[in-house]
């Protein structure tokens, strides 16, 4: 089982740190409970924000530690959990700070599926602009539990479209984080689940790799186990 602890620093380099970010009620608490196997987050029925301030779960995941940096949601009015500006300068200020320190591998960008492709830009470029080309940036798209044929079409029908306004990822999910009765629901969280998975696991092992060559430590093939491991966590 997933064992968690809340509150500590990310400075650790025996774990790997992922920050969440989004937009208020993206689903980006939902996704740490997804990924951690319990509900460890408190989360929202609806789209406005219920995270107040930088949340850092420790989640020990077999062979390997994540921790995950669950942050307040962007564009709230002024009356919002978190407002806009605040959320945004909150936001500046970690992706910088973590950047400086060497203390963020990946950043995961939450957006809801059925948002118009053209909004996702300004909350991209915030995030682009705080870690430049440094930290790799994954797209995890959120609430498509209904979305038809398959939840991966969302990226077939609006990738060209993400390219054509300049924004570009590592990687993405096409997820659902609901907890839905029913044989389809559960088929697609668990397949939500496994997505994100390989998405942390590709991440990871790029970054390993990249720091095997800038120290000159000769580099070596991760077993087959491992990735089995890792992607098999008690829920």
């Amino acid at each position: 089982s997933s064992q968690t602890e809340v509150g500590k620093p990310p400075h650790h380099t025996d774990t790997f740190n992922v920050v969440i970010c989004g937009e208020a009620g993206s689903g980006k608490s939902s996704l740490v409970n997804m990924i951690a196997g319990t509900n460890m987050a408190v989360t929202s029925s609806d789209a406005r924000g219920c995270t107040a301030g930088t949340n850092m779960y420790d989640v020990s995941m077999k062979t390997l530690k994540v921790k995950l940096v669950d942050t307040a949601g962007l564009d709230e009015g002024p009356r919002g959990t978190v407002p806009d500006k605040e959320a945004r300068r909150i936001l500046k200020t970690l992706l910088r700070s973590l950047t400086e320190r060497g203390d963020i591998h990946l950043i995961m960008y939450c957006v809801r599926g059925e948002r118009a492709i053209r909004t996702l830009r300004r909350n991209y470029d915030l995030i682009r602009s705080q870690v430049k080309r440094k930290i790799p940036i994954v797209l995890v798209v959120t609430c498509l539990e209904s979305y038809t044929p398959e939840m991966e079409d969302w990226w077939r029908v609006n990738e060209g479209s993400i390219s054509n306004l300049g924004m570009t990822f590592a990687g993405h999910a096409c997820i659902t984080t609901a907890t839905m009765t029913g044989s389809m629901y559960i088929e697609r969280r668990a397949q939500s689940y496994s997505s994100v998975c390989k998405l942390i696991e590709q991440c990871y092992l790029l970054n390993t790799t990249k720091s095997s060559q800038s120290t000159n430590v000769p580099r070596y093939r991760v077993p087959t186990l491992f990735i089995s491991y890792f992607c098999n966590i008690d829920m």
